[in-house]
């Protein structure tokens, strides 16, 4: 895992706004992803959605401090973070697009988390 460092936000803060630009940057459901699209969620149902693993149910694999995001509302995500109050961590490889729709758009993790934290107004080291 890389940690970085959060200025002028919480780490959870960044990572639920990571959450919500890698999904809209995902561009819609794939496969039977369709079942539960929701192209009027929300970034905060986007949180909830990953939180609670919303497209699959009884698939608890979130813990304090941590958020998975297989598929959200149907968009193949394939996003871990974790947090802390002052901290982001993300996985060291490089995401692909096979898996992670949203690296079109954010070609690394670093740079999902550096839009992220911009997007607040803070900033990550």
């Amino acid at each position: 895992m890389a940690t970085r460092k959060v200025v002028g936000a919480t780490g959870e803060q960044v990572a639920k706004r990571a959450f919500w630009l890698a999904w809209q940057a995902c561009g819609g459901p794939l496969g039977m992803g369709f079942l539960q699209n929701r192209p009027d969620a929300t970034e905060e149902d986007v949180w909830v959605g990953a939180r609670s693993a919303y497209d699959y149910v009884g698939y608890k694999c979130n813990k304090p401090g941590e958020v998975t995001g297989d598929y959200v509302f149907g968009r193949m995500m394939k996003l871990h973070i974790e947090f802390t109050e002052d901290t982001v961590s993300t996985r060291d490889s490089m995401p692909t697009y096979d898996y992670q729709a949203w690296c079109r758009m954010y070609p690394s993790y670093d740079a999902l988390i550096d839009a992220a934290a911009n997007d607040l107004g803070a900033s990550v080291a």
